[in-house]
C-alpha cells in the first residue's frame, strides 16, 4: 500500500515538462510618476527570460527575469533639481497558471508575486519592491515553439521613490502586453 501511495505522488513531478525561452512586451506605463518640471523617461519595452513548468491536469508554474530602462529628467530651467536619471528595473514573477482545455489554442489564467528591484537612479525610497501579479493569455501550440500572447496586471506594494514636493512619485499599478517564446 506504501509503494502504491509513493508511486502516486512521485508520478505528477515525473509527468511535468520544462520549457525554457524569452519573453517581451510593452508596458503602458512606468514606475515613475512625474509632474513638470520632471518628465517620466523610460523605454517601451519589456524583455527578459521566462522558465515555464507544465504540471498536470492544466496547471503550471512559471518564473520570469524581465528587464526594462526607467528613470526621469527634469527641465534645464530648474537645475537645483538635478538632472534627473535613467537606470534598471528587474522584475521576477513568479506565477501559478490554469490552462483551459484546448488542442492548438489553450486559454490561460495565471496568479502570483513578483519582485522588483530599481538600481541606478537617484530619488529611490525604496529599490525593492513586491506586487500581486494577475494574467490572462493564450498559449498557442506550434511544432516545437510555443507562442503566448498574455495581458498581466501587477500591484505594487510600496512607493519607489522620494517625494520631490509632490512632483514626482511611483505609480502602483502596472499594465503591460506581453509576448512569450518557449521551445
Amino acid at each position: 500500500m506504501r509503494a502504491l501511495l509513493l508511486a502516486v505522488l512521485l508520478a505528477a513531478p515525473l509527468q511535468a515538462q520544462l520549457h525554457l525561452g524569452i519573453k517581451g512586451g510593452v508596458p503602458f506605463n512606468d514606475a515613475v510618476k512625474t509632474r513638470n518640471p520632471f518628465q517620466s523617461e523610460f523605454s517601451r519595452w519589456t524583455l527578459g527570460g521566462v522558465a515555464e513548468l507544465d504540471l498536470p491536469a492544466g496547471l503550471g508554474l512559471e518564473l520570469d527575469l524581465l528587464f526594462r530602462r526607467t528613470g526621469y529628467s527634469v527641465e534645464a530651467t530648474e537645475p537645483a533639481l538635478g538632472p534627473g536619471s535613467t537606470g534598471s528595473s528587474w522584475e521576477f514573477p513568479l506565477l501559478l497558471k490554469y490552462r483551459f482545455p484546448g488542442i492548438m489554442a489553450r486559454p490561460y489564467l495565471s496568479g502570483g508575486l513578483s519582485f522588483r528591484h530599481i538600481a541606478d537612479i537617484p530619488n529611490l525610497r525604496n529599490s525593492g519592491a513586491r506586487g500581486v501579479v494577475l494574467g490572462a493569455g493564450l498559449r498557442i501550440n506550434a511544432v516545437l515553439l510555443r507562442v503566448s500572447p498574455e495581458l498581466r496586471y501587477t500591484r505594487w506594494n510600496n512607493e519607489a521613490f522620494q517625494n520631490a514636493g509632490g512632483l514626482l512619485g511611483s505609480s502602483r499599478n502596472q499594465l503591460e502586453v506581453l509576448v512569450g517564446l518557449t521551445f
